[in-house]
């Protein structure tokens, strides 16, 4: 089983007050709804974790609903610091999971392409 964790739990400070760089709308949609989409279309990944901040889990169930994403996937709040919520997301996994890619939410122009080549070599180390 191929598992990605989506790291979502930061505040993205360095963009300054009152902005939540995730949920900014590029063509149409937020920045973490791109993110999202390119873990949920391509087969290579089997589930999804979203690490999220706590009390972010109704508005990210939203999120999934609104534009269909359909592969499984779980929300689990994030820690303090960046590896405390990486390690919550690697808590979470399907004990199954055999390669788990690791992705920053805010960065949403990883194609799927780069997320197969990257699994296989993973699979081939």
């Amino acid at each position: 089983m191929i598992s990605a964790i989506i790291v979502a739990a930061g505040k993205g400070t360095r963009m300054g007050a009152n902005v939540d760089k995730l949920w900014l709308e590029v063509a149409g949609r937020p920045v973490v709804a791109h993110t999202w989409r390119q873990f949920n279309d391509p087969d290579s990944v089997d589930e999804i974790i979203l690490v999220v901040r706590d009390g972010m889990q109704p508005h990210f169930a939203a999120l999934a609903e609104k534009f269909h994403f359909q592969k499984p996937f779980r929300l689990v709040a994030g820690g303090v610091e960046r590896q405390d919520s990486v390690w919550n997301g690697l808590a979470a996994l399907s004990p199954l999971s055999e390669i788990v890619a690791i992705q920053d939410a805010a960065r949403p122009c990883t194609t799927a392409d780069l997320i197969a080549a990257t699994i296989y070599i993973g699979y081939n180390c």
